[in-house]
């Protein structure tokens, strides 16, 4: 399977400074002036305000003086010539020194004015003129900001955060640090962010997505040879990029083989969660390695499920290994190991040893990951076929990984994977995902999966969709849009929980 599909432009996401560095290569090398730029991204924006406003509305546009000024400029100059908006102006730092982009925009607005267009310039922002208003166009600041808000930039945020009015945002929310989504010192709070070219990466973390608002895309001629993103949202838009993975086989043991060790005195609930959701994702055969006395159980409630009993009482310690890898060898597939199993001295130990000395792929969850120290320093080839799958609490208690904030959870999951050569899923809201050097974030809200037992179908679906697919890189995309899609339909009684995705 091809391990990079062709992802949609409006799913890549950038940073401030790569999004600054496409810009104006297309300006410098490919004829593709700034200004043309920016008229094509104002026309967007129109575009979508008039389409979300109609026509004969009082826009208020607040400008500050660079080129994000300019886009919210040529926007006003577009609806009220195409959509008779009345558009009333006000600039944060007056109407002096302002980018010549920005100039040549606002002298434009001055001759229609001359010419009789209901366009108002006004000197100060009070709340009863906010008011009295249908929306509020946001053009103070661009990606380019990199200090804390200061008066009298914070005192007019302010009075536009506090009206009740509809807030569309050029580009980026000003105040918003458009690369971790942190507020610097204060933002605007958008209902609406016209993202011109390329997609933020600050309006996917938190805060900034609360920020941010309704994110639309606005595209620019950008060549496609200058689109270099590593970082790809998920969403169902995602979906039709990616292949099939519906199983392909001739028997049961040739496709989708997962081996699960899971469960233990207690927690037998991840283990039945586990392997339900490899079934249902299309498991070729779903392998249940248990203590014997905990078979009865799955028995009951397992039918599909093949047990491997085990001699003990209620955990996995290490006498079980060789009986695990023996059956491993027999039947090759995708090892799921963690959901459950606890955290005693042997069971610790067993999953230590069994994987130093397995060398085939494995899903590593849950109390699994507690033994990462011990793991760590195996060798890379062996490592790269490995997916770790930790909430944010075990990243920090089994993996030392420390973080204050999505933008950091990100960049430092990311460098763990790189460092350490290995796959790392990161649950959370959102969630992220590194393999073979390349990221990805879903684009939805991930809170409603975050009930106990999300966390074991989850990596049950993972372990499938590697054993049909072969794909590191795309299996635990498949895994998350599936439940996604399951969620989306509401299909399900409130409220929705794991037993929903069984």
């Amino acid at each position: 399977m091809s391990i990079d599909p062709e992802i949609p432009k409006q799913l890549q996401l950038y940073s401030a400074e790569q999004s600054r560095n496409i810009d104006r290569e297309t300006i410098e090398h490919f004829g593709i002036d700034g200004f043309t730029l920016m008229e094509i991204a104002a026309k967007g924006a129109a575009d979508h305000i008039q389409k979300e406003f109609g026509l004969n509305k009082t826009g208020l546009f607040v400008c500050g003086k660079g080129n994000n000024a300019g886009d919210a400029l040529a926007a006003a100059r577009y609806l009220t010539e195409n959509a008779d908006h009345k558009v009333i102006l006000f600039f944060v730092f007056g109407m002096e020194d302002l980018s010549p982009n920005t100039q040549r925009n606002f002298a434009l607005l001055q001759k229609l004015a001359e010419k009789g267009s209901d366009i108002e310039f006004i000197s100060d922002l009070d709340e009863s003129l906010v008011n009295s208003t249908d929306y509020i166009i946001d053009g103070i600041f661009g990606t380019g900001l990199s200090s804390e808000i200061r008066e009298p930039v914070a005192s007019y945020i302010k009075i536009i955060n506090d009206s009740e009015k509809p807030v569309i945002s050029m580009d980026v929310p000003s105040g918003l640090h458009p690369d971790s989504g942190v507020p610097l010192g204060t933002s605007i709070q958008a209902d609406i962010t016209c993202s011109f070219g390329t997609q933020k990466m600050g309006h996917f973390f938190n805060p900034g997505k609360e920020f941010a608002g309704r994110v639309v895309y606005v595209d620019l001629p950008f060549p496609r040879h200058l689109r270099k993103s590593t970082i790809t949202v998920i969403n169902n838009e995602l979906s039709e990029a990616l292949p099939s993975n519906e199983r392909k086989a001739d028997h049961k043991y040739q496709s989708g083989v997962v081996h699960l060790i899971a469960g233990s005195k207690g927690l037998v609930g991840a283990a039945i969660m586990a392997a339900k959701s490899a079934w249902k994702s299309g498991a070729g055969s779903v392998i249940l390695y248990a203590p014997e006395n905990l078979i009865p159980i799955y028995e009951s409630v397992l039918p599909h499920i093949i047990k491997v009993p085990l001699p003990g009482n209620d955990h996995f310690i290490p006498d079980h290994i060789d009986t695990i890898l023996e059956k491993i060898s027999n039947k090759p597939g995708i090892l799921l190991i963690g959901p459950g199993i606890g955290l005693s001295v042997e069971t610790k130990r067993f999953v230590s040893n069994l994987l130093l000395r397995y060398q085939g792929p494995a899903v590593i969850d849950a109390d699994a990951l507690s033994e990462w120290e011990n793991l760590k320093s195996q060798p890379d080839n062996k490592k790269r076929n490995w997916i770790l799958t930790p909430h944010a609490g075990e990243a920090s208690k089994f993996l030392g990984l420390k973080f204050k904030n999505d933008s950091e959870r990100f960049n430092t999951s990311k460098e763990f994977s790189d460092e350490n050569s290995v796959s790392l899923l990161m649950k959370g809201n959102p969630t992220f995902y590194h393999s073979v050097g390349k990221s990805f974030v879903t684009g939805y809200d991930t809170t409603p999966f975050t009930r106990a037992g999300f966390g074991d179908v989850l990596a049950g679906t993972i372990a499938t969709k590697w054993g049909i697919t072969d794909n590191i890189y795309l299996s635990p995309v498949m895994a998350l849009l599936e439940g996604y899609d399951t969620y989306s339909k509401k299909e399900y009684t409130p409220p929705f929980g794991p037993e929903h995705l069984l």
